[in-house]
């Protein structure tokens, strides 16, 4: 009776991971509307009919362009050709702050075994990147995201860039998989240690022929070792992979909590950048990681070019703060201050703008937007590419000045043109985060 029990828990929850992402939208700002393509083929179905090759493709009505794209996966225990499900509310979360959303889908477990699920991922970055410029995309700005085998696809696409074992020839090939970024939510990552890693009350059994991880590898996991270790994540961290953030409840019944743990210490091992945020009482539900109930008394770590920093209760797992670490990692910049100084004689006017890097990781291309007050209209602009349309003003940096570092400034002059009031915007945004302005 327990045992029957304990399954249909089991089955329940994996039924609720395939029902629903468990996506609060506390912070998604507004919402705006966005251009919504559905269903695109980034590779032929297989088998025919299937769903496993398709992608929806979300992009912000406002913002600058190219954009910064997230990419978004729903877990299934890979039993789904679905993950692009989900990818709405992840959308109305990131496109009013700029970024271009990509649900996409990869093969089930039951239409294709590992590497199928790593190829098809990167195939479909491939498709992204080399479609980039139809769809304004940046593609030097991939992130990715995703939760339970989501996150495991995560992980492997954003640890295994250049592994020429898993890029297959799925669809678009001669295009870079790498992603710049990843967020992975409560992932499994070595197969072998699940059933010794489970919670004392119980869970699944990993090792059973029938399991999640066994039908992923096609035989029992503790019979095939190698395919295990050739779909452990942690087998591709090296000091060279992009950041990755990924978070982890301690009563996780599914997918032990200790398989993050593996994964965090593989990293700081190999001198990675990576930060493991470990949520007590919080089981295998992304509402649950993210429950503001337990903000406060998770334990953050964070390793970067062999140093370590462990916290309780700092970076609570909120969408601002994943936000944040999405720019950091893609080099939007995560906070900024503007200086805005002009000289005025009749009719015309000089102006300058110096935008600093008030965060910790470097700014790596950007973009100054502001909205006039009144009718002035640049005419000469230098340091920067200065477009305007109304009052709408945008300034892309001259490529000379595209890097400032943390703590670091640029700075842009322009020449035009005013009647009546010149007052100073209102606002100023680089990157899509609105800076904070000082006094001249």
């Amino acid at each position: 009776m327990q045992a029957r029990i304990r399954t249909a828990k089991i089955v329940g929850m994996v039924l609720t991971m395939l029902a629903s992402v468990g996506v609060s939208l506390a912070f998604a700002p507004p919402a705006q509307a966005a251009q919504v393509i559905t269903d695109i083929a980034y590779a032929p179905a297989q088998p025919a009919g299937s769903r496993g090759h398709l992608l929806d493709l979300r992009l912000p009505s406002t913002g600058i362009t190219p954009r910064p794209l997230l990419i978004w996966h729903s877990g299934s225990a890979w039993t789904s050709d679905d993950g692009k499900a989900g990818a709405e509310a992840i959308a109305n979360i990131f496109n009013p702050l700029g970024f271009a959303v990509a649900g996409v889908s990869v093969r089930s477990s039951a239409q294709a075994i590992f590497p199928a699920q790593v190829h098809d991922i990167k195939a479909a970055i491939r498709w992204l990147r080399a479609n980039a410029a139809t769809y304004q995309l940046d593609p030097n700005r991939f992130a990715i995201m995703g939760n339970s085998s989501g996150g495991w696809l995560t992980e492997m696409a954003t640890l295994s860039g250049g592994v020429t074992a898993l890029e297959g020839t799925v669809g678009t090939t001669g295009v870079s998989s790498a992603v710049q970024t990843g967020v992975a939510f409560f992932s499994p990552t070595d197969f072998l240690q699940m059933n010794a890693q489970n919670l004392p009350t119980g869970g699944l059994n990993h090792d059973s022929p029938a399991s999640p991880e066994s039908l992923l590898l096609g035989c029992p996991i503790q019979t095939c070792p190698a395919q295990a270790a050739q779909a452990n994540a942690m087998t591709y961290a090296d000091s060279n992979d992009p950041p990755l953030m990924f978070l982890h409840g301690q009563a996780d019944f599914l997918v032990p909590h200790g398989q993050s743990v593996l994964l965090y210490n593989r990293i700081k091992a190999q001198c990675g950048d990576a930060t493991f945020i470990s949520v007590p009482g919080a089981d295998h539900i992304l509402t649950e990681v993210m429950d503001p109930v337990h903000h406060g008394l998770q334990t953050v770590s964070t390793t970067t070019d062999c140093g370590e920093t462990v916290g309780t209760g700092t970076l609570n797992p909120t969408w601002a703060n994943f936000a944040t670490f999405l720019r950091g990692g893609l080099k939007l910049g995560t906070s900024c201050e503007v200086t805005y100084a002009t000289g005025v004689w009749d009719g015309a006017f000089n102006g300058s703008v110096t935008i600093k890097n008030t965060g910790t990781t470097p700014i790596q291309g950007w973009t100054t937007t502001w909205t006039w007050t009144g009718n002035q209209q640049i005419t000469t602009a230098w340091n920067a590419t200065v477009t305007q349309t109304g009052t709408q003003v945008t300034a892309r940096d001259a490529g000379h000045n595209s890097y400032i570092g943390p703590g670091s400034s640029q700075s842009l002059g322009f020449s035009a043109t005013a009647t009546g009031t010149n007052g100073i915007p209102a606002q100023f945004q680089l990157n899509n985060a609105v800076c904070t302005r000082v006094p001249a």
